[in-house]
């Protein structure tokens, strides 16, 4: 992600937008790399070696995600803050609706989420709608916590699903 964002420098795409014509850093897409590679890796059918494997499946699982974060924040000190917030935002996203539906659903929500902010979020000189969060700037304290909140649910609804026999 931080090599993408480096490689991009300020290109930019026009997307249409409620009021008008926008355009959009391509960095701002680059969370979609991330969050849909995560939750492809998490959707594996391989009961018969999850069966036998001598660590719980789930308890890998935790520390994979968990690690993807912590490498998200590091690579946000490069690409901005903001960048690894929306990572981890669109990846909890996606876990809370693949948790409802499929693998596929999840990833549909978080690119979604992402577009629907992009184009119709953004307001006129810069601001943006309450809702769009992705649009947020890394400072922003709204927008941490929601990510947190997320981050907490999905946790707790994945340690609740592995509990499962």
């Amino acid at each position: 992600m931080a090599v993408i964002c480096q490689l991009s420098g300020t290109s930019s795409i026009e997307l249409p937008a409620l009021n008008g014509s926008g355009v959009a850093p391509l960095a701002y897409f680059t969370p979609l790399l991330v969050s849909s590679s995560v939750l492809y890796c998490l959707s594996r059918r391989a009961d018969h070696i999850e069966r036998t494997a001598v660590v719980a499946v789930a308890a890998i699982d935790a520390v994979f995600v968990a690690s993807v974060f912590a490498l998200c924040l590091a690579a946000g000190y490069v690409t901005g803050f903001d960048t690894a917030r929306n990572v981890i935002l669109l990846t909890c996203v996606g876990l809370l609706i693949a948790k409802v539906g499929n693998t596929a659903s999840g990833i549909a929500a978080g690119m979604m989420l992402l577009i629907a902010s992009i184009v119709a979020g953004r307001g006129p000189a810069g601001s943006h709608a309450w809702w769009a969060v992705v649009l947020y700037p890394s400072s922003s304290i709204p927008a941490w916590s929601l990510t947190a909140v997320l981050l907490a649910a999905a946790g707790i609804r994945s340690v609740k699903a592995s509990g499962k026999p």
